[in-house]
C-alpha cells in the first residue's frame, strides 16, 4: 500500500494541534477536537457558566495552505460525520457580539464564515485585515489564537443566555 504524502500544511497544523498551548484548551474543557478530515479541522467550543450550565457550539475550519493564508472559519452543526455536517442559520438572537460574529453577510456561502478580522473569509472585507492588525490572521499566529477568539464569542452568548434565563 502506498504511502499517504502529508503536506506541509498538514505537518504545521498538526504539530500546533499537539503543542501544549492548545493541549491546554482540551484538558480544561474549553474545546475539543471532533475530527480531522483535511483540509477541515472539526472543533467544538464548550463554556461551563458560573451556574453550571454548559453551552457548546461547533465549528469547522478549512486549513488549506495553514498557516498561511490562515483557516476559513465558519459555524457548523456537527453529524459525527464530517460528510454530513451543515452549516446552521446565523443566529437571530443573543449576544451582540457573538450576533455579529456569527451574521450571515457576502453571499452567505462562499465569502461568509465567521465575521471578524482573523477569519480568512473577513479578512479581505474592506481591508480589514490593515486597519485592525491587532487581531488580523498572520503565519505567525498558532491556531490556538482561533480557538481562544471562538472560546470568546461563545462564552460571550452563554452568558447572555444564561442572564436571560435568570
Amino acid at each position: 500500500m502506498a504511502e499517504v504524502e502529508i503536506t506541509p500544511a498538514q505537518k504545521t497544523l498538526v504539530n500546533q494541534l499537539n503543542s501544549v498551548r492548545f493541549l491546554v484548551g482540551v484538558d480544561e474543557g474549553r474545546w475539543q477536537i471532533l475530527a480531522v478530515a483535511w483540509p477541515y479541522l472539526f472543533v467544538r467550543i464548550r463554556v461551563v457558566t458560573d451556574q453550571a450550565e454548559v453551552f457548546t457550539h461547533d465549528f469547522r475550519l478549512e486549513c488549506t495552505g495553514f498557516p498561511d493564508p490562515g483557516p476559513y472559519v465558519e459555524r457548523w452543526t456537527y453529524a459525527d460525520d464530517p460528510q454530513h455536517g451543515t452549516r446552521p442559520a446565523a443566529p437571530s438572537a443573543g449576544a451582540p457580539g457573538f450576533i455579529e460574529a456569527l451574521k450571515a453577510w457576502g453571499d452567505g456561502n462562499s465569502d461568509g464564515g465567521i465575521y471578524r478580522v482573523w477569519n480568512r473569509g473577513a479578512a479581505q472585507h474592506n481591508d480589514w485585515w490593515r486597519k485592525r492588525p491587532d487581531e488580523a490572521w498572520h503565519r505567525n499566529r498558532a491556531i490556538t489564537f482561533i480557538m481562544e477568539q471562538l472560546y470568546a464569542l461563545v462564552s460571550e452568548q452563554a452568558l447572555w443566555l444564561a442572564a436571560r434565563a435568570a
